[in-house]
């Protein structure tokens, strides 16, 4: 039996070169230097049918701003990233505040691979941030924020640690 997640030689990838020229901006000769780890990476996300970089988005949410953030950050609002750690300013009501948005990136250094695989990229542990400027009150006024991610086309929220496929949730 072959193991199906073995990548073959001579797979390089072509029914996916134009998402992954779009979604990494790599060229045609970045897709020839690709190791083989890193074809398998790929490869895992066209056998699980994922198209995660376009379904879902990260939505950061001000849940409390109790010292009346420097920045005007105000529980309520939001900033909404796509899977591409790209603000989606038309769905965000917050003020891109660098000091809130810094702590996100933290998920975004393991989303690829845990959507590649199939998986939530957000677990239990990675709902809750919070400003990382302390300021004069040692942290007592800093914007706290709680953070979920959401299917684009309902904007419904994604629970499930398992991602299913565009087809199996439809």
């Amino acid at each position: 039996m072959i193991d199906p997640y073995y990548v073959q030689e001579d797979d390089h990838l072509d029914d996916m070169k134009v998402q992954l020229k779009r979604a990494l901006g790599l060229t045609e000769e970045d897709l020839k230097r690709l190791s083989p780890e890193a074809r398998n990476l790929f490869s895992a996300r066209r056998k699980l049918g994922h198209t995660w970089l376009d379904d879902y988005e990260i939505v950061v949410t001000v849940t409390a701003s109790p010292g009346g953030c420097g920045c005007g950050v105000q529980a309520g609002q939001k900033i909404v990233f796509d899977m591409r750690h790209r603000v989606k300013a038309e769905l965000s009501d917050a003020p891109l505040c660098v000091h809130l948005m810094s702590p996100v990136l933290s998920i975004f250094y393991m989303t690829f691979d845990r959507g590649a695989e199939g998986l939530n990229p957000l677990t239990c542990i990675w709902r809750y941030a919070e400003c990382p400027m302390t300021g004069p009150d040692h942290g007592a006024g800093k914007a706290l924020c709680s953070i979920h991610m959401r299917r684009v086309d309902t904007h419904e929220p994604v629970i499930d640690r398992i991602l299913l496929p565009r087809e199996a949730s439809a």
